[in-house]
């Protein structure tokens, strides 16, 4: 089983974006130059970037995230963090989710399928 489903993930039932404005979101936020020091990040930009959205839009925490996409929870904060630095640089804004979208209830039991903690709940929005 592959850490995390692409399609599942990045459905805009979830991010509230189509595929093409997702991507002009990862555009808008990818850093000039893009030269980091230090070890280079387990996900990718672009996963980061949609881990983040997730988090905003339908109030994924740190610890489910690290799951799904294969990250440790330390590295999955430092990622969010840093990308809401990134979308508060650009006055972008990511709408939470009137409603949670039916989709959660997949996503909770892909994380309960691939977590060595049952705690880790995802949380739906107020």
């Amino acid at each position: 089983m592959t850490r995390w489903d692409p399609a599942l993930l990045s459905d805009p039932a979830l991010t509230g974006r189509s595929g093409p404005q997702l991507d002009h979101l990862i555009q808008a936020l990818t850093p000039e130059g893009g030269i980091r020091r230090g070890r280079p990040p387990r996900l990718t930009f672009s996963d980061q970037v949609l881990a983040t959205t997730l988090h905003l839009r339908v109030n994924l925490a740190a610890e489910p995230l690290a799951v799904l996409f294969g990250s440790s929870r330390t590295a999955m904060h430092r990622t969010l963090l840093e990308i809401r630095r990134l979308l508060d640089a650009q006055s972008i804004t990511i709408s939470p989710a009137l409603t949670p979208p039916a989709l959660l209830a997949t996503l909770q039991a892909r994380v309960a399928a691939q977590s060595d903690h049952p705690n880790y709940k995802i949380k739906t929005t107020p």
